[in-house]
């Protein structure tokens, strides 16, 4: 009898499919029964060999080698192999009518569990399901309406995560090691196509804020006897800030012999907005920084635990803000398995009736692999709530909120705005009063509501143009100049997106990578850059770390998944723009490198810079020619050497005396440092004693 093989990406997720179609008997690192075999990876199993996995050569770095040979093949991912073994051998088995892939349904989960059938050598079909939801219903969905890998959606989506795969590993492991070898002396100057870019922003944006001079103005505002103020403007209504007190001040004294003022034109305009679009990771990642600070990590996790553990949420790694029009005749089971808790005042009020497929949240064209983050249709979702942290509820609302707030009316209010004039001089007053608040009762269920709406800015009386208004009162109102705020949980994501830095699913871990490295730290819920992250910034060459180079790389990466260029040619291109920039580089190393200690001085025998290393100070002419193998050790005769001896000894060719040395009979005495020619005419170093002018070597 044949039987399916189905691969999930964990075991957990694959223990529940197993639960799910029943299959009970439990081999360990797999389960079975007469029609399946359910097995799972752990995340990655397989990886793309590094250049010295091909070749031993590659082990050492050198800017010869540069450029490396690209996209390698695959290996075995370290410490993966038992359970890759076991997959192996399923897969192997005569009984196997076709696979099924039960990996994540995202570009990433698609080229994991590819990469693991090639390895395996698999020649059985692959079926592939694909769920934006883990509940028992949506997989059981998922299992009628399997998609075939030949697909062109599929094709293209695997062809695309395999070249960025592989075009992140020739960027990253080429320019590290070549500006590692070129700018470093010890530090390994990490690169990455994305990480480096980002770097580049928000050191960019530290050095504004700390250049930054904050200077003093101010500006010119009117109370009305009518009751409300007014603020002085220019002519694009843009209010008018005075860099010199005394400007203000003849301003405000002009104001106040006129006396009063004439309505130039009263604008009241009845407004109407739907409910925002719906999340995708990034809106919600912005969102939660914003209110709880949350960084881009956490706020991932969060979301992917509510998917995956307690399978309320649908698949969190969108891109998308937007529907797919399949899904209009099942929101309603989404939104009853809502109604529970502080949500089910709101779902009982929702009008199904007048809920139409309105463009703003359907549109096929905008939903790529996944749609919009919604609640899942889990009929335990009021019980998984009542389980869930603090954190995990809070992102849960979001999500809960924005859903729910797209079946209620739009936000209805009526804006006013007052052009006044004092004499030659201009005011503007703004007003809003509310007239429905719509989708936005829903979001008093969030604290913090960040779209929390007055009832009204300020109250405008009915006036017509041409009215004359006396003044009440007129303040000068001094403020200063603030600098560019700096990059933060809520809005760094949303800087990554302006740049195409990353996507949905790796934009955290690039931001991670940057800390972990030691180039950032989040301080005061404050991305700022360090000292190292400044000066690796300050070698790597502009071509390399600049935001524009990330946008186009996404946009000839769309050219691959479009068919328009093959993967190949995509490879290609980077590596002549790696030769490039490597003979562009050699004509320019800098005298001083990264990583390396202040040079003691210049090496007393060929002229060329000390350097340091644990053990010694060397010169830097050791591996070059002609060949330097100057060197004074960091301890003589147990007695450790500080740099200002060195130093003495460098330039004057003695140092002052140096107390406490040992014999090798273990008594101690004192002496001099000297250089003294041997035989050969080279350098070396001697002791001299205070009281005799003879040495002896060390």
């Amino acid at each position: 009898m044949s039987k399916v093989l189905i691969i999930a990406e964990k075991p957990s997720a694959g223990r529940d499919i197993a639960r799910i179609l029943s299959v009970k008997e439990d081999k360990g690192t797999y389960m079975e029964n007469d029609s399946y075999i359910v097995t799972w990876a752990i995340g990655h199993l397989v990886e793309l060999k590094d250049p010295e996995d091909i070749n031993d050569k590659y082990k050492k770095w050198n800017a010869e080698d540069i450029p490396l040979p690209a996209d390698n093949g695959l290996k075995i991912k370290k410490g993966t192999k038992a359970q890759f073994d076991v997959i192996k051998k399923l897969i192997a088995r005569s009984d196997i009518d076709y696979l099924i892939n039960a990996g994540d349904a995202g570009r990433e989960g698609l080229l994991i569990q590819s990469w693991i059938y090639r390895m395996s050598g698999n020649r059985h079909p692959v079926k592939i399901l694909w769920s934006s939801s883990l509940t028992d219903e949506a997989i059981r969905s998922a299992m009628k309406r399997l998609h075939d890998d030949t697909e062109e959606e599929f094709a293209s989506l695997l062809e695309e995560a395999e070249t960025r795969a592989v075009a992140d590993q020739v960027y990253g492991y080429n320019y590290t090691r070549l500006l590692t070898c070129l700018y470093s002396d010890r530090q390994v100057l990490s690169y990455g196509r994305c990480q480096t870019p980002l770097l580049n922003l928000i050191v960019k944006r530290d050095i504004e804020y700390e250049n930054f001079k904050p200077q003093p103005y101010w500006s010119v505002s009117v109370r009305y006897e009518e009751g409300f103020e007014a603020n002085e403007t220019d002519a694009d209504g843009k209010i008018i800030k005075y860099m010199e007190k005394s400007a203000a001040e003849q301003t405000a004294e002009y104001c106040t012999q006129y006396g009063k003022a004439s309505v130039q034109s009263c604008v009241r305009e009845k407004k109407s907005n739907k409910a925002p679009a719906l999340y995708n990771l990034a809106e919600l990642q912005s969102t939660m920084g914003k209110k709880y600070g949350y960084t881009p990590d956490q706020t991932l996790q969060l979301a992917q635990s509510l998917y995956e553990k307690h399978k309320i949420l649908s698949y969190p790694r969108t891109d998308s803000r937007y529907l797919s029009t399949d899904l209009y005749n099942e929101l309603h089971d989404h939104t009853e398995c809502c109604a529970f808790g502080k949500f089910k005042q709101y779902t009982d009020r929702i009008d199904y009736a007048q809920f139409s497929m309105d463009k703003a949240y359907f549109n096929n064209n905008k939903v790529s692999d996944h749609h919009a983050l919604i609640p899942t249709i889990n009929e335990g979702m009021a019980d998984a709530y009542e389980k869930l942290t603090v954190e995990e509820r809070n992102v849960f609302d979001e999500v809960a909120v924005s859903f729910l707030s797209i079946f209620y009316p739009p936000y209805e209010y009526e804006a006013t705005e007052i052009i006044s004039a004092i004499g030659n001089r201009q005011f503007k007053s703004s007003g809003k009063t509310i007239i429905a608040l719509g989708y936005k009762e829903v979001y008093s269920l969030l604290k913090e509501n960040v779209n929390e709406e007055k009832q009204s800015d300020q109250s405008i009386p009915d006036l017509r143009e041409g009215m004359e208004i006396k003044l009440e009162e007129l303040a000068i109102n001094e403020d200063r100049t603030k600098p560019p705020a700096r990059y933060n949980p809520g809005n760094i994501i949303k800087l990554m997106g302006k740049y195409k830095i990353g996507t949905s699913a790796t934009s955290a871990g690039i931001i991670q990578n940057l800390i972990n490295r030691g180039f950032i730290k989040l301080e005061k819920n404050k991305y700022i850059s360090t000292e190292l992250g400044r000066q690796l910034l300050s070698l790597i060459p502009n071509v390399l770390k600049s935001p524009e180079m990330t946008i186009r790389f996404e946009e000839k990466l769309q050219k691959v998944r479009s068919r328009e260029i093959t993967r190949q040619q995509f490879t290609d291109d980077i590596i002549t723009e790696i030769q490039d920039n490597k003979r562009n580089f050699l004509k320019n190393v800098p005298n001083e490198k990264l990583g390396g200690v202040p040079s003691v001085g210049a090496c007393p025998e060929c002229g060329r810079k000390m350097r340091e290393n644990q053990k010694s100070w060397y010169c830097e002419g050791y591996n070059q020619e002609p060949k330097c193998s100057f060197s004074i050790w960091k301890e003589i005769a147990g007695k450790k050497i500080t740099p200002a001896s060195a130093k003495k000894l460098i330039t004057n060719k003695r140092t002052d005396l140096i107390k406490g040395f040992t014999a090798k009979s273990g008594k101690s005495f004192d002496a001099y440092l000297a250089l003294q020619e041997d035989g050969e005419g080279k350098l070396k170093t001697a002791f001299e004693f205070p009281e005799k002018s003879s040495s002896s070597r060390r």
